[in-house]
């Protein structure tokens, strides 16, 4: 038998090497340091490492790396000024109907993946396949311009007011999705996005329509049938917080907010070092037809070691508590349809053990004069209770 020289098994075990590391060079490459593999080209891949603990979690920083990438050249914010019955409004598509968003990348690839001691941790090369990705994301485009001629048709067939804000909020937040796809598709093909997914003109036209037949009114006294500074605050609350959902506030409004807001303290002798006030509200939403939409009710307390503290944290209770889900549920029922998993329904009435529904108001120590009767929440009581 012939012996095998040694100069013939180095050459043998060099050329099983080269096979192994893919080609000359590539068993050098330093690809957790470089972010780079001659294998995965910029013209054909994006690129990307993660850091991780694990290998699942490094890929998945690698995957994040990536998305920001594209994310970063992205902008689909739109913001606008408008002067509506003397009131002016700042707010942008996103805030009022909530446009959400994300980059979901497909075509990705995990060729590396190693432990780095330096750095004690796995690291993950990744790179996206730039021509697949591009031909899924038109795809994607082309589905949703689909969805969109059926929405743009049923609007325009649409008598209903709410019907139609709700349809042409659906309509821009559509529109957005499409815009995100068609930007990442140019952004990696090199091309330009398209301006047919422009949202200012939906927008403009969303706005019309609110200010026409979706006005609030908010209308709120205490439990002597009077506004004071409680009611007022709430009032303000209130109306701030619709009118950053889009919405605009007028005296006769449309949709209205009714019902009653109170406090009083609740004397030294229920606690020496704390001022306790008790309070009690109820809130009523009603369309423009009378029609009651939700309503929420509630007997709390709340405390300070100052009376303004005090009237402080009442105030933050009543507008987390009563304030947040009304308007939450009045822009769901404008903005979105029943059964989409973003549609926040109302409250109706009982909405904790400690509400109380449908509860006359009092009119126990209001007194006959109108200064007697505002005073549930003055100084002057203040004075006399604690």
């Amino acid at each position: 038998m012939r012996r095998i020289s040694p100069l013939f098994s180095r050459v043998m075990v060099f050329a099983l090497l080269f096979l192994l590391n893919g080609g000359t060079g590539r068993a050098s490459e330093k690809w957790w340091e470089t972010g780079h593999l001659s294998d995965y080209p910029s013209k054909r891949y994006m690129t990307a490492l993660g850091y991780g603990q694990s290998v699942r979690s490094a890929q998945s920083d690698a995957v994040r790396s990536l998305s920001q990438q594209l994310s970063a050249r992205i902008g689909s914010s739109y913001t606008q000024n408008r002067e509506t019955s003397g009131l002016t409004t700042r707010r942008s598509v996103k805030d009022v109907i909530r446009i959400r968003t994300k980059t979901r990348l497909v075509h990705i690839l995990f060729p590396r993946t190693r432990w780095v001691g330096s750095q004690n941790s796995y690291v993950a090369f990744a790179a996206l396949d730039i021509e697949k990705e591009t031909r899924y994301l038109r795809g994607r485009v082309r589905n949703i311009e689909r969805n969109l001629r059926a929405l743009e048709s049923s609007y325009e067939s649409a008598s209903d007011p709410f019907l139609r804000i709700r349809l042409l909020s659906e309509i821009v937040r559509t529109k957005e999705k499409a815009a995100l796809y068609d930007r990442e598709q140019a952004i990696l093909s090199g091309g330009s996005p398209s301006s047919r997914f422009d949202v200012r003109r939906d927008v403009s036209r969303l706005e019309r329509l609110l200010a026409r037949d979706a006005t609030f009114q908010v209308d709120l006294v205490n439990r002597c049938g009077q506004k004071d500074s409680l009611t007022r605050t709430v009032s303000h609350h209130l109306t701030q917080a619709l009118t950053g959902e889009g919405l605009v506030g007028a005296s006769n409004g449309k949709i209205r907010i009714t019902g009653e807001v109170s406090a009083r303290p609740m004397g030294r002798h229920f606690s020496r070092r704390y001022i306790y006030y008790g309070y009690h509200y109820h809130f009523t939403v009603r369309g423009p037809g009378g029609e009651t939409w939700g309503e929420v009710a509630r007997d709390g307390k709340a405390a300070g070691l100052t009376k303004d503290q005090a009237r402080m944290m009442l105030t933050r209770r009543v507008s987390r508590e009563g304030v947040r889900p009304l308007v939450k549920g009045i822009a769901s029922r404008l903005f979105y349809q029943k059964g989409s998993h973003r549609f926040v329904a109302l409250p109706m009435g009982n909405s904790s053990s400690g509400t109380l529904r449908r509860r006359p108001p009092s009119a126990s120590g209001c007194g006959s004069s109108p200064a007697g009767q505002a005073r549930s929440f003055s100084s002057r009581e203040d004075r006399h209770h604690v």
